[in-house]
């Protein structure tokens, strides 16, 4: 908060055809099952000729511990492998699951291993493995036949040290086009890791990725009178570092190219039949990633047109599971270059029988209303999503399917509106009669951590552990230094019980008497607030409020001291989010951006797992009170993920270009309200509560998350409470101001 009395900057003026209208809600895209790529593994073999043990040893090399309560390891062998294994793995508690050791063959000639681990923590133990440890799985053979360089390890929810791709359409939607988005396929190492619906000129993060490389395909899109735009992705390939976020940016163009490729297609394997789907290939350039998705008949040639004559182009189509088989498609040659004259490539299929599992969805807890859920499974094989609906009577309902045996699947399902839903386990490896519960949960039932549980930014949301988008509503408390006697546990209990916050800030000024008097002291008063607030089942947002000096980089050190300090005691809590700068001013964008990529490694270091605040310029404006735009962020972002930029508004005066602002930035950049506040921006003044109310329709419409200035009994119009309620200590509703009584309201609406 900025009490000085200063000029708002240039108020540029902005035509609405500068912004970008509202786009409806991008969806999380859904994600194959990665592994963790960070456990390492080694293999050790003992034993004579006649009798082997084998000894898989796995390490936690990441970032932070991982959670091993649900595991799934894979590996290739020569041979079948159908067994059973036992282990040492202190410190985790033992496995409570059948261990046992399956394989299926696959279309490369090898054998698949798969074995699951479960574990319970019981007192004393926990079933996250520490960085550093290691655990080992144990298994007899007469013979080893593993290959090294093979293992994968899939942990239960979020895998740990992954990172995320930002890709932006960049692209307007052409009038004679229908179709209301793009469609972006990702791939890593031949498989095909997700499908994304990126609409036009608007921003989606995909997250969850494991470090690697990754090819990015836009397919073209066809207009009302069958002209083709074609996508171009630049960069065409990235790659994925942990907790770091890549970026390409889409384009299409309208083109007429003469290029053609033919495909020849075997006649349908006789292990198919019955099949009557028929193959889409995916066509793509390799220099610009762009693509064309192809449909084709078995025993015929089909020729592609509209390629780039003298462009290299390869190609892709999904595995078939079919009647206990999976076939995998094979292309002679793997690349052609497109030419007039139509070169060709021969499309095959080697089909292998597996094992097929009968796999139970149980669903409880549903509205009575609701009569059937459709539920997806997305496997890590490259083969179509397993698509079921699910019939409902009295909110529960039960459905079988088949499934692979030993591939692994991400369940998601159609939304519940009012509902959050849990799947147990996440990911799902298939194994016979293995069950999945699918629990829903009406919203607003237990706090809001109950109820959500750890965030993540997702596209422009933010997040709950459910991948559904939310949005917090809560308080900020004025500066620690001056108003602690504000922070009492009645005053606690009322604003989170009483007023039904489900975040409060923090703000813990650096100068003007703040952090930098007693860093020890103010750091303790801190923690304490977040231990009595994550008592009290809430979000916390810890403000690191600078604001003269401006420049974040004035305070780098005592930055990283602080955040050091705080998520050292507080890394195994889910309730945290972090605002590394509350109010920067006077400097460049790119200063901010400096700035934030010193912080943000601290914090994630200890932290893998809180989203972070980054402010932005102009007394976090998005730059609008210094003449420019939310456009330099989209222009030069923070690339790390899971990360959010501030704004702040003051409804008095920040009018329309600020509201348009906010409603455009939240288009591309996922933005969390941090501080705002219907009086002026010097906190004081008349209440503007019809211009305050059209920023809250707006936030309420995107699920924009904020927090207001403020909880204190300062005597400025912006403080919810008279004067002396603090040292009373009484928290009654008749202590309001009127920015109290209306803030309260708009809490507890919907």
């Amino acid at each position: 908060m900025r009490y000085l009395l200063r000029g708002l900057g240039s108020l540029i003026l902005l035509t609405q055809s500068m912004f970008a209208s509202a786009s409806p809600p991008v969806a999380v895209p859904t994600i194959a099952p990665q592994p963790t790529t960070c456990i390492s593994s080694q293999f050790v073999v003992t034993g004579d000729q006649y009798w082997k043990t084998v000894t898989l040893k796995l390490t936690n090399d990441c970032s932070g511990p991982v959670n091993f309560e649900n595991t799934t390891v894979t590996f290739k062998n020569t041979s079948p492998l159908n067994t059973s294994f036992w282990g040492d793995f202190a410190p985790l508690p033992y496995p409570d699951s059948p261990l046992n050791i399956s394989s299926q063959p696959q279309s490369d000639g090898t054998y698949l291993a798969t074995l699951n681990m479960h574990f319970t923590a019981y007192p004393g133990t926990s079933t996250s493995l520490p960085v550093g440890r290691s655990i080992q799985i144990k298994y007899g053979v007469g013979a080893d036949t593993h290959i090294d360089g093979t293992v994968n390890v899939y942990v239960g929810g979020t895998p740990s040290d992954t990172g995320s791709l930002q890709l932006r359409n960049a692209t307007t939607k052409p009038s004679s086009v229908t179709q209301t988005y793009a469609l972006v396929h990702l791939m890593m190492n031949g498989q095909k890791i997700s499908e994304i619906q990126l609409p036009w000129n608007t921003t989606v993060t995909v997250p969850n990725l494991a470090p690697g490389a990754y090819t990015i395909s836009p397919q073209a899109v066809t207009d009302s009178a069958g002209g083709v735009y074609q996508g171009s992705a630049v960069p065409s390939s990235v790659t994925i570092n942990a907790n770091q976020q890549a970026t390409s940016t889409i384009t299409y163009s309208l083109t007429q190219q003469t290029g053609r490729i033919a495909i020849n297609v075997q006649s349908l394997p006789s292990e198919l039949t019955g099949y009557t789907t028929r193959p889409v290939i995916l066509v793509r350039e390799n220099q610009s990633g762009s693509s064309i998705a192809q449909t084709v008949a078995w025993n015929t040639t089909t020729t592609v047109s509209q390629l780039k004559a003298g462009s290299v182009y390869s190609f892709s189509t999904d595995t078939i599971s079919y009647n206990g088989y999976t076939c995998t498609p094979s292309f002679n040659p793997a690349s052609l270059t497109a030419a007039t004259t139509a070169p060709s490539t021969n499309l095959t299929y080697k089909c292998v029988q597996v094992a097929q599992d009968s796999v139970t969805l149980n669903v409880t807890g549903a509205p009575t209303t609701l009569t059937s859920l459709q539920v997806t499974l997305t496997p890590n094989n490259n083969t179509a999503p397993v698509t079921t609906t699910i019939s409902l009577a009295n909110g529960s309902g039960s459905r079988t399917v088949m499934l692979t045996d030993g591939v692994i699947y991400t369940l998601s399902s159609a939304p519940v509106s009012g509902y959050s839903i849990k799947f147990t386990p996440q990911p799902l490896t298939a194994t016979p009669n293995a069950t999945v519960a699918i629990t829903l949960t009406k919203q607003g039932a237990g706090t809001p951590i109950a109820v959500n549980g750890q965030l993540t930014v997702c596209g422009t949301k933010l997040c709950n552990e459910h991948g559904e988008a939310i949005q917090l509503k809560g308080m900020s408390s004025h500066g620690l230094q001056w108003f602690s006697q504000c922070m009492t546990p009645a005053a606690l209990d009322v604003l989170t019980s009483g007023f039904k916050s489900s975040v409060i800030r923090l703000a813990l000024y650096v100068q003007e008497g703040g952090y930098e008097t007693n860093p020890a002291q103010f750091t303790q008063q801190v923690s304490s607030l977040i231990d009595q607030l994550t008592a009290r089942g809430v979000y916390v947002i810890v403000d690191w409020h600078i604001l003269n000096p401006g420049d974040p980089n004035y305070n780098l050190d005592r930055a990283k001291k602080f955040f050091t300090d705080i998520a050292t005691v507080h890394k195994d809590k889910n309730n945290i989010l972090y605002e590394i700068a509350n109010e920067p001013n006077g400097v460049s964008w790119a200063t901010i951006r400096n700035y934030a990529n010193q912080i943000i490694p601290v914090i994630r270091a200890i932290d893998p797992n809180a989203p972070i605040i980054v402010g932005t310029r102009g007394w976090s404006s998005l730059g609008v009170s210094d003449g420019s735009s939310y456009q330099e962020i989209v222009s030069n972002p923070v690339n790390f993920p899971n990360i959010m930029y501030a704004f702040h508004f003051y409804a008095a005066s920040h009018r329309d270009n600020y509201l348009n602002a906010l409603d455009s930035a939240s288009n591309v950049l996922p933005i969390f309200v941090t501080e705002f506040g219907t009086q002026t921006f010097s906190g004081d003044g008349e209440n503007d509560f019809a211009m305050s109310d059209r920023y809250m329709q707006l936030m309420a419409t995107k699920k924009i998350s904020w927090a207001n200035w403020n909880h204190s009994d300062d005597f400025r119009s912006g403080a919810i409470w008279t004067t002396g309620t603090c040292s009373r200590n009484i928290w009654t509703d008749d202590r309001l101001k009127p920015a109290g009584v209306y803030i309260k309201n708009k809490i507890q609406t919907p």
